[in-house]
């Protein structure tokens, strides 16, 4: 099987309290002081403390945003939001690629595949060239973009490394996701863009994968897409950013149905639920999580680990969307190897879930 040789995550150079995070939203939207109040409010109660971000917004000759005037009343167009993604987007893969590839011992020559995974920004060469050219990988390494898949592409990500690395037994891959959300915050939220502009924040996660090598084993994907659901959660390409749509039906759609696609799925390498140790759920937001719980129904003192885990790193880096599920893995692993089977889920766009079962 193959398996995860090292994980290595990055964050920007800049952070901010969601406070003022809070107060620079407000300030954007040039909000009166009832809506001001009520955006603290609704910020307060995301579950995330900290904000990462690629741009410093306190340099007025370099920033991205400006408060909304007549001629401009819904920030800056998508092409300066991609050439800032263009600029800022491949230093933060390179360091996270780096990190990786030195945690597993690997030298960047060696890397026969690379995969990378992005849905916030695109350009082409992108970042798999800039990988490729600023580590020094050789010119033949075979490259795979996943974009636009949301916040489970590296699920996704993970899957072609895996598959690519079973056709070829000495094969060594590196998957690397880099997100730059802030550049997406949205003037004039709606269905659901408000949430996006509290939770998501920008970050990179890379690791390394290979036969050989100690780390877990990738042990079996699962996919689902809920019937009827297209217009829950999208993520599309405005005149003024990329505009998500999510819709406060989703926790209930996941509420009702999880367990039973995890059951079903978990069928096909003979195991159930009960039997799975350790449960990593990407922090769409408090209410995702604590709907996925409902929905699987473990035991307490699982639960309450998946809860944490969640809960710990939406607080302190938000939802980096495809990075994510990769830096709670970090985390996990920081403390040690697994203590068995485990299982990453994440959502996305469709509606749509994607599910990894890992092995120690």
């Amino acid at each position: 099987m193959t398996r995860i040789r090292s994980i290595s995550s990055a964050s920007p150079p800049y952070s901010l309290s969601q406070h003022d995070a809070a107060e620079i939203a407000a300030r954007l939207m040039r909000a009166d002081s009832r809506r001001a109040s009520a955006l603290k409010r609704f910020y307060g109660a995301s579950g995330v403390d900290v904000h990462w971000t690629s741009i410093d917004e306190s340099q007025t000759d370099t920033a991205l945003y400006a408060p909304g005037t007549k001629e401009a009343p819904f920030g800056p167009t998508t092409a300066k939001r991609l050439d800032a993604y263009n600029r800022l987007a491949p230093p933060l893969a390179i360091r996270s690629s780096l990190d990786a590839l030195e945690r597993a011992h690997i030298q960047a020559k060696q890397i026969t595949h690379l995969v990378t995974a992005s849905c916030t920004g695109f350009s082409a060469p992108g970042v798999d060239v800039a990988l490729v050219e600023s580590l020094g990988m050789d010119p033949t390494v075979a490259r795979t973009h996943v974009g636009f898949m949301g916040c489970h592409a590296a699920i996704n990500a993970l899957r072609v490394a895996d598959a690519q690395i079973n056709m070829k037994s000495d094969a060594i891959a590196l998957v690397c996701c880099v997100e730059l959300c802030s550049l997406h915050f949205q003037y004039a939220p709606r269905n659901g863009g408000a949430t996006a502009n509290a939770i998501f924040s920008d970050g990179a996660a890379s690791c390394v994968l290979a036969h050989q090598g100690e780390g877990p084993q990738l042990a079996g994907f699962g996919s689902h897409l809920w019937p009827d659901t297209t217009d829950s959660m999208g993520w599309r390409i405005g005149d003024h950013g990329f505009e998500m749509t999510l819709s406060p039906r989703v926790p209930k759609i996941l509420e009702s149905s999880v367990r039973d696609w995890i059951a079903s799925w978990l069928q096909c390498s003979e195991m159930k639920i009960d039997e799975i140790e350790q449960w990593i759920i990407h922090p769409g937001g408090p209410r995702i999580v604590e709907s996925v719980l409902r929905s699987l129904m473990l035991e307490p003192n699982r639960a309450h680990e998946a809860r944490e885990l969640a809960t710990c790193v939406l607080r302190d880096y938000g939802n980096m969307s495809s990075p994510t599920v990769l830096k709670m893995l970090e985390s996990k692993l920081h403390h040690g190897p697994l203590d068995g089977p485990t299982v990453v889920l994440a959502f996305g766009p469709g509606l749509t879930g994607e599910a990894l079962l890992l092995m120690p």
